[in-house]
């Protein structure tokens, strides 16, 4: 037989070249998709969370009425202001009244031909109102028995008024 041409040598052949099962570019699109998938995980169990936890107006307002309360034992100003928020709060809140921009006689004159009130809550609304008022702007002192009897008043309102507003459907 004759001899073989000689062909290419098989040093300089190379061996297989090896190509990745993903680019550098999607691997990081891919993280960057699960990140966003893990925030928002987080941010709807956060707000599951906040929507379990949130609270009533009218166990707000007792809330707010027993700390005022509890608080305040040596400031009656301070005391009244804080009573007289929380009672306004939750009218407000709660049964669409405005009434924390309003002074307590423009508040106790749109009450005036409101039907879900009757004639005892206004009165004892006015009442109330009326001790804040001495307390807040005539400094006038009170007793720890008169801080107790505001105090259940004020919560017997809020009461008075929840009852009202389910009562009628205001209820959210």
């Amino acid at each position: 037989m004759p001899p073989l041409p000689e062909g290419p040598s098989l040093d300089r052949v190379r061996g297989p070249v090896e190509i990745p099962a993903y680019e550098p570019w999607q691997i990081a699109i891919l993280l960057g998709f699960i990140v966003l998938f893990i925030g928002l995980l987080i941010c709807l169990s956060a707000r599951s969370r906040r929507r379990a936890a949130t609270t009533t107006p009218y166990e707000t307002a007792l809330a707010e009425l027993q700390a005022a309360a509890d608080l305040t034992a040596q400031d009656d100003e301070r005391f009244a202001i804080l009573s007289s928020k929380a009672l306004r709060r939750y009218l407000e809140d709660e049964l669409g009244l405005l009434s924390t921009a309003r002074t307590s006689e423009e508040f106790l004159l749109s009450l005036k031909g409101n039907t879900q009130f009757d004639e005892s809550f206004q009165s004892t609304l006015g009442e109330v109102l009326a001790n804040f008022d001495q307390i807040k702007f005539a400094q006038q002192p009170i007793s720890t028995t008169v801080r107790i009897y505001i105090t259940d008043t004020v919560r017997e309102l809020i009461h008075q008024a929840h009852v009202a507003s389910q009562r009628e459907g205001t209820h959210p």
